[in-house]
Formats: C-alpha cells, structure tokens, sequence
C-alpha cells in the first residue's frame, strides 16, 4: 500500500507539471470563449460585483447581461483581480487548481474500484489525458464543473456500494454544483438512475429521498438558467444556449459526419487511439468486476448526452465537451491492465498460442497509448501561439475613444449543418477593450452596418476575409466610410465620418 502511495504521488506530481505548462499565460488566442470568460470577470471587477448579472463587451446599447452557465468562475477571477489587482492568469492559475483537485479525487476513485496494478495504470490515463490537460490551463469552466462531476460520481458510487447518506447527499450537491457551472453535467444523472434502479428497482420512484435528490441536484440549476433566460428575451444575448442548435435532427440518419466526428474526437482525443482493444479485452475478461459495471454505465450516460446534442459534441472545435468521458474510460483502461496481469499468470506466456499473441498486442497498445497521450501535449504545447490579431487590436485600440462603440466581425450565422450558430466573437472587443457589437460573417452587407452605425456604433473593425462578396462589399465600404488603419487582415473603418484615410501597419 505503501508503495501504491508513492507512485500515486509521482502521478499527481507529473499530472501538476505538465498542466502547469500554460499556466502564465495571458488572453493570447482569439477563442470566443476565453475572451467571453476573461471579458465577464473584467466586468465585474469594473462594473460591479452582483454574481447574478453578469455582463459582456458585445453588449451594443444594451447593459449587457447575457444568458449563460452560472458565472461563479469568471466572478471569482474577479475576486482575485480585487484582492492582487488585474492579472490576467489569475483565471488560468484557479482551473489549474481544480484540475489538481480533480486529479486526487479520480485517483482514489481509481484506487477504490481497481485492483493494485489496475489502479496505477488507470491513474497514469487520467494524469496524462490531453484534453483534461488542455482544460486545466484555460479560461473556461470546465475545470470548476469538472472537478464537482468527478467529486460527485465517486460519492454516488460510494453510496451505491456502502449505503451511507453522507455520499448520497454529498453526490447530490456536487452534481447540483457541476450543473451550475455547465448544464452538459446534467448527464450524470442518467448514471444515477440506472445505478438506483439497480439498487432499488422502480420502487425508487415512490420513495420520497430519490425525488429530494432529483430537486437537490437540479432545482439550483433550473432556478439559475431560468433567470438567464430573461437576459435573452430582453437582450438577446446569450453565450450558446438560446441563440446556437445542438440538438440532434432527422439528418443524423443522413449525414455520416455526426457519427465521424464523436468517433474521430473519441479515438483520438480520448482512447488515443488503440486504447479500445484493453478496453474490451478488459471488458471480456473481467466482465464481473465492479469498475466494469461502473465504467460502462457512465459511458452509457455520456454516450446518450453526445447523441441527444450532437451538432455540437461531433464538432472538431468541441472536443473540450468530450473530457466526461475520461473518468470512465480511464477506470475501464485500468481494469483492462488489470486483466492482462491476470491472464499473464493463468497462462504460459512464451507459448505462442493465439492468446499469447493476443496479450502481446494489447500490451504494445498500451505502450501506444501513452506514446500517443504524450505526443498530443506535445503538439497542443507547440501549437499554442501568440497570434498577430492581438497585436493588432493594441494598435487599434490607441485610435479607438475610450467611450466609443465598435462593430465587429463575428462568426458565421449558421453552423455547418444549417442551423443557427452563436457567432458572438468576443476576442477583438475583449483586446481593444472595447465595449460594442457582433455582426455575422452573412449579415455583413453595407445597409446592415448602417443600422448599427444608427444605434451608436462609431467604428467598424472588419475582418476582411470574411466579407461575403468581399470585392464589391469592401469597395463599398471604402467609398462610404473613412479607413483610419489597416493591419493584418483588419481594417478599421470610422462610421460617423467619411473623411477618407487609408493607413496600413504591416504585420
């Protein structure tokens, strides 16, 4: 036991180093939703600190208060910039301390269900997973809801084996709180139920305990989403819940790049990729063991959760989305460990028999794992750039009045499957620092932005290579409304002025 303890050890201390890569960094990348978060707690550190209004940049002439997760997260970076002043990796340095606590909570959940080897290897997955790493450095609150859905499927599994209400209740609230920072936690819930009925069969629906846990785990949540609701019929700002569709349409029957894209992001992200041929052999040979039953529930749960909002879990970009998955796979990955250290012993193992060969090729799939796991951080680190944009908007920004409104080019007003897509970019009013409006990439047409010009907007940052029509759009553009600079594939056009000066920074 002694020595499981100091290898968990080594784990946590290798799992802490290789999150804390990107820690430092500032708001560096033009990702709406770290922009987004980071603009939020900016808002509250300036604006006020009231939890339940929280407000954005692209606000327009509205006070901004936008529909989106309980924003818990971006409220405490505001509490960290009030207490050591602004300090833009504060937000980075409080998800990488959730990540570490998460980290702890999977290796006991690990060593609770696995045997000693099963264990070990289960936890080297998890500390090595590179899209937990990649949430455990970013401004997003994925780490917070992460930590609260691990915390409570352990607790929940610690009912379901040894009865006590301390975990019961303790599941509940930590269920209720993982949904509060992300409803796509709300899954869970399916593994809860499926785990109950085991337990106690459909009588658990009259039995007043299970309906209290029901309202202690979604009461909050429904409470919270329906007051930021009201933020989208009266604003109509929302961070992707109102103004996206994710939901799963009769052309999933029709269109094979869902299926493609769960199985790409899962395989290469999650499994890496030859990780399903231990996960089965695990499955085949311990199929009785009680990380087995486990592990395929949950991932019974999450794989309904992908199904059911599918536009967006079969997206490349939302790969983030598919970290729920980890838990179980990472248990089931150890458990197929655990079985190939049984089938060493039971059997002769330079016999060259099919199930020899077997052995062997699951045992270079580990190793493959691994390899894999690492490369991918590897790759993420070297990949993580400083982009020119940035730059940029600093220059921008110093012919910008403090006070001014500005229109930006946002994304694209539908996804690629047709249906509405929240185009809100917030990275360029976040690095001007800026407050004013989106306008998407199709809704980009000369009489358009006139009718922003009329509800206050001064200036227009136009991404020019995404103006639909660009050559007869932009001409029109230059010929209205004065140029003040251009830089990189930016032009910044002054809407209340048709003084014309064209000066571009080469970037």
């Amino acid at each position: 036991m002694k020595k499981l303890t100091i290898i968990f050890l080594c784990f946590f201390v290798l799992g802490a180093g290789v999150r804390a890569i990107k820690i430092w960094r500032p708001v560096d990348r033009p990702s709406w939703r770290e922009c987004d978060e980071a603009g939020i707690a900016r808002n509250y550190y300036r604006e006020g600190m009231n939890l339940f209004y929280p407000r954005v940049d692209w606000r327009g002439d509205t006070p901004g208060y936008a529909e989106m997760e309980f924003p818990i997260y971006p409220w405490l970076i505001a509490v960290g910039y009030k207490v050591i002043g602004f300090y833009e990796p504060i937000g980075r340095i409080l998800s990488y301390l959730f990540s570490l606590a998460t980290l702890l909570l999977f290796f006991r959940l690990a060593k609770y269900l696995l045997s000693s080897w099963g264990a070990i290897y289960a936890a080297l997955f998890f500390a090595l997973s590179p899209l937990i790493i990649n949430i455990s450095s970013s401004l997003q609150p994925e780490s917070l809801m992460f930590l609260f859905y691990v915390l409570a499927g352990y607790w929940f599994i610690r009912w379901h084996e040894e009865e006590k209400e301390k975990y019961f209740w303790g599941s509940a609230v930590a269920i209720s709180l993982a949904i509060l920072a992300k409803a796509t936690a709300a899954h869970l819930g399916l593994f809860f139920g499926v785990l109950i009925l085991e337990k106690v069969g459909f009588a658990a629906l009259t039995k007043i305990r299970f309906w209290s846990f029901g309202a202690v785990a979604l009461l909050p949540g429904g409470l919270w989403y329906y007051h930021a609701h009201q933020f989208w019929k009266q604003y109509q700002l929302s961070l992707g819940l109102s103004n996206e569709y994710h939901w799963v349409g009769w052309d999933f029957f029709t269109n094979p790049s869902f299926v493609l894209g769960l199985a790409r992001t899962e395989f290469l992200y999650v499994l890496m990729p030859l990780g399903m041929l231990v996960l089965a052999f695990g499955v085949l040979q311990n199929k009785h063991e009680r990380a087995v039953k486990y592990g395929l529930w949950w991932l019974l749960a999450v794989g309904v959760y992908y199904l059911l909002a599918i536009r967006t879990t079969s997206a490349q970009w939302a790969a983030y989305y598919h970290i729920v998955s980890v838990p179980a796979v990472a248990l089931l990955f150890g458990n197929g460990v655990a079985a190939i250290q049984s089938f060493k012993s039971d059997k002769r193992w330079l016999n060259l028999r099919p199930q020899t060969l077997l052995t062997y090729l699951i045992v270079i799939s580990i190793s493959s794992v691994f390899l894999f796991q690492v490369r991918q951080i590897a790759v993420d680190a070297k990949n993580w750039r400083v982009t020119n944009v940035q730059t940029c908007a600093q220059f921008f920004a110093m012919l910008i009045p403090a006070s001014a409104l500005v229109l930006t080019t946002g994304g694209t007003c539908v996804n690629e499957t047709g249906y509405p897509a929240a185009y809100n970019a917030s990275f360029m009013l976040y690095w001007i620092d800026r407050k004013g409006f989106n306008v998407c990439v199709e809704e980009q047409t000369l009489e358009n932005i006139t009718v922003f010009a009329k509800r206050g907007a001064q200036y227009y940052l136009a991404a020019k290579s995404a103006l639909p029509n660009k050559t007869s759009l932009e001409t029109d553009l230059r010929s209205r409304y004065a140029v003040l600079v251009e830089c990189g594939d930016y032009a910044l056009f002054q809407l209340n002025s048709t003084e014309r000066e064209n000066t571009k920074v080469g970037h």
